[in-house]
């Protein structure tokens, strides 16, 4: 799996390019903006590097289309190692704290908030630097 960091820059404000973000095949978990300049981190659910090249190309004509444009540091690449422990602990704690808290309900939104701070856990802290890719310049047309 690869988490990848979208750096765009746009005029408009409005949620054209997270759209198109997922239209390339990538799940976006965040998006903000910073003046002109929006950054999107989303993950690839592929193991391959070519795989994730192809979908990082697409993901620039997509957003091409939608008038945003990419620099130097238009995509930076990080290798997320898959592991369950965040998940585990985090799955296991919520349940824990949910069912002190709030019974049976609770059991089963603290486990399911508990899964997703668990798996925001480990794409965080078991990730390495692959590389960093720029604005293709086939696009630019």
């Amino acid at each position: 799996m690869f988490k990848v960091i979208f750096r765009v820059t746009t005029e408009v404000r409005n949620t054209a390019g997270l759209r198109e973000i997922k239209r390339a095949g990538f799940i976006p978990f965040m998006a903000k903006r910073e003046g002109e300049e929006e950054v999107y981190e989303a993950l690839y659910k592929s193991n391959d590097l070519e795989e994730l090249r192809e979908a990082i190309t697409e993901a620039a004509y997509f957003l091409n289309k939608v008038n945003r444009k990419g620099s130097n540091n238009f995509a930076t690449i990080y290798k997320v190692n898959d592991n369950y422990v965040g998940k585990g602990l985090g799955g296991l704690l919520g349940a824990s704290l949910g069912l002190k808290l709030g019974g049976i309900p609770g059991l089963f939104i603290g486990a399911i908030g508990g899964l997703l701070l668990g798996e925001i856990l480990d794409v965080e802290l078991n990730e390495t630097f692959v590389g960093v890719y720029s604005w293709p310049i086939s696009i630019e047309q």
